[in-house]
């Protein structure tokens, strides 16, 4: 037998609601993940906890982003060397920038910190008709100002760190729906035929998801937040140049080479060139006077 798949919702505090996630944990095995609003009373409970003797701490470090996965073709060592050098200069400008909107400049600040504390079987929340895990999230900053914020998941099992580690894929949750919902036409299907209709969700979310596959493996990853057109722009090749004919003949030449070439013919025939296209600069003009209107 194959082993159960447990199933995770991931929530923010817009859509808090007690009697469908006892529901959805009950008749579904759907697990929920939310935070807490300030005015609740199972928020304050939660923050009560933290004032026992035996209530206990845990350190929380974030998962370390994975590596890069290399490219398929290897970077030429010069594009290395600049890359090196690129993250040395933005390593050195974010700790400038540490450093001037530091508050006390004699006083090294401090790394921030995040403490995790866990309170289970919670009942305080009238609308949810199951006991609930609450996970107390204090967050320290540079500076020494603590916030307190409290999270509660429907799991009986899992730990503070694991219910922390959760919630925070949320935001990138939130921006790969906004992306394929707005930007890759996933509602532009207007058929009233429920086939069509699937067909057209499950190619846009295959399409979507094969584009972040190649953006991971040509090492773009910071344009899986950009527009598909945009994407698509930056990732296409483009090459500007300057086709010249003589004699039935043509060459292509890029605008530096082209550019080199007319600082080297001589001073006679550069002025028949210079008459040349000025009135090529003419017609392209004339031509756009005239253009028809979309």
């Amino acid at each position: 037998m194959g082993r159960d798949v447990i199933k995770v919702l991931v929530l923010d505090r817009g859509f808090i609601d007690g009697a469908q996630m006892g529901r959805l944990q009950q008749d579904y095995r759907i697990e929920t993940i939310v935070p807490l609003r300030a005015n609740m009373d199972l928020h304050a409970d939660a923050l009560g906890l933290t004032r026992l003797r035996d209530f206990r701490w845990e350190a929380y470090v974030p998962a370390a982003p994975a590596e890069p996965v290399r490219a398929a073709t290897p970077q030429p060592p010069r594009i290395e060397k600049r890359e090196a050098q690129r993250q040395q200069t933005l390593a050195r400008r974010k700790a400038e920038r540490e450093a001037e909107t530091r508050p006390d400049s004699s006083a090294p600040a401090k790394p921030p910190q995040t403490l995790l504390g866990v309170g289970r079987g919670m009942l305080s929340w009238s609308q949810c008709p199951i006991p609930l895990t609450a996970v107390v999230n204090r967050e320290t900053d540079r500076h020494g100002a603590v916030r307190d914020w409290v999270l509660v998941s429907t799991s009986t099992r899992r730990t503070a760190a694991e219910i922390r580690a959760l919630y925070d894929l949320r935001p990138a949750i939130e921006e790969r729906h906004r992306q394929y919902k707005c930007f890759w036409d996933l509602t532009r299907m207007h058929s009233c035929a429920f086939s069509l209709v699937v067909h057209q969700a499950l190619f846009v979310l295959l399409a979507y998801t094969l584009i972040q596959a190649h953006l991971l493996l040509r090492r773009r990853q910071e344009l899986n937040r950009g527009v598909w057109e945009r994407a698509w722009e930056l990732l296409s090749p483009t090459l500007e140049v300057v086709a010249v004919y003589c004699r039935q003949r043509f060459c292509l030449l890029t605008l530096a080479e082209y550019g080199r070439l007319l600082l080297e013919v001589d001073e006679s025939a550069r002025g028949r060139l210079r008459d040349r296209l000025r009135q090529i600069e003419r017609e392209q003009y004339s031509l756009l006077e005239n253009a028809r209107a979309p």
